[in-house]
C-alpha cells in the first residue's frame, strides 16, 4: 500500500480499552480492519488495526455520538484519556487489506451452552434394593473446522 508507512494505526483492543468501543459498534461503524498482524501472545486470532483517521471519522458520525452520550461515568472517563496511536512502520509483519470497505464482517455472539440433565449417579439395584453406582456414558463433542 503506497504511503502505508506514514499511516497511523489504532489496534482493536485499544479501541475497546482506551476509547470505550464495543465489538458490535466496531463491526457496525468500521467493519473490516485496515491491516492485520500476527498476535505475539500465542496461537490466537491476528491483531486488527484501523487507520486513525477512519476511527476519528466514525466517531464524528451521529450514531456514535448518540451512543457516547449514553455512556456511564467510568467509560466516559476512559474516552477522555489519551489513546495509543502507532505509526505503521513500528508494527512488525503488518499485512494490509486491499479494500477493507469491501469486506463484510459479521458479529457472531457466543451462545451459552445448555446443560443436559444427567441421570442420578446411583440407582437402586433390582435384586437387593441397595444403591449401585453407575458410570456416566462417554460424551464426545463434534468440532467443525473451517
Amino acid at each position: 500500500m503506497p504511503g502505508a508507512t506514514e499511516t497511523r494505526l489504532i489496534s482493536a483492543s485499544d479501541l475497546k480499552r482506551q476509547r470505550g468501543w464495543t465489538e458490535g459498534l466496531n463491526g457496525a461503524l468500521l467493519s473490516a480492519p485496515d491491516a492485520l498482524a500476527p498476535n505475539p501472545y500465542g496461537f490466537r486470532a491476528p491483531m486488527r488495526f484501523f487507520a486513525a483517521d477512519r476511527v476519528l471519522e466514525a466517531e464524528r458520525d451521529g450514531a456514535f455520538s448518540r451512543w457516547a452520550a449514553q455512556l456511564d461515568e467510568r467509560r466516559r472517563w476512559r474516552r477522555e484519556q489519551p489513546t495509543r496511536i502507532l505509526p505503521a512502520s513500528d508494527i512488525e509483519h503488518l499485512e494490509w487489506l486491499v479494500h477493507p470497505g469491501h469486506i463484510a464482517l459479521f458479529l457472531a455472539p457466543r451462545v451459552p451452552r445448555r446443560r443436559r440433565r444427567r441421570p442420578p449417579a446411583t440407582e437402586p439395584d433390582a435384586d437387593t434394593g441397595t444403591a449401585v453406582r453407575r458410570d456416566p456414558p462417554l460424551r464426545f463433542e463434534v468440532l467443525t473446522l473451517f
